[in-house]
């Protein structure tokens, strides 16, 4: 019995002690990847086959402004024009769909914005979006 007892308290310590890793690293990613040029660089590329179907008034939706990410703004700002310049269809594509969809349409109008100042947006089966908005001017 003692050694099922001592089995089951280590068991349990140390599942435990690994949860907050993972929220970490989870946590980690999920900032390193929503904050950097790279990331919505590659975004832009996806920009037409992002489904909004599931982001409603419910669901959390978050502005991040290109001014605000992290790495090498002349390099990879630059990058990042190319690639809204490479895709401009789907730009026109991505426009119209925020428009279609009233969360984010009011998000955005709610911070100043429009879904022309777009130009990428993560969603997740959740519901939750991350709406890049260009605001370099």
């Amino acid at each position: 019995m003692n050694n099922t007892l001592l089995a089951t308290t280590i068991a349990v310590l140390m599942s435990a002690s690994a949860l907050p890793a993972l929220a970490q690293d989870a946590a980690a990613g999920a900032d390193a990847m929503d904050s950097s040029f790279k990331s919505v660089t590659a975004a832009i590329s996806g920009a037409t086959d992002t489904d909004l179907s599931a982001v409603t008034d419910e669901s959390k939706v978050t502005i991040v402004l290109l001014s605000s990410l992290s790495g090498d703004a002349a390099t990879e700002g630059a990058d990042l024009d190319s690639a809204i310049s490479a895709n401009a269809e789907a730009m026109t594509s991505l426009h119209a769909n925020i428009d279609g969809n009233a969360a984010i349409k009011a998000k955005l109008e709610a911070e100043g914005y429009t879904s022309a100042d777009v130009v990428a947006v993560q969603s997740a089966a959740d519901g939750a979006a991350t709406v890049y908005v260009d605001d370099r001017s």
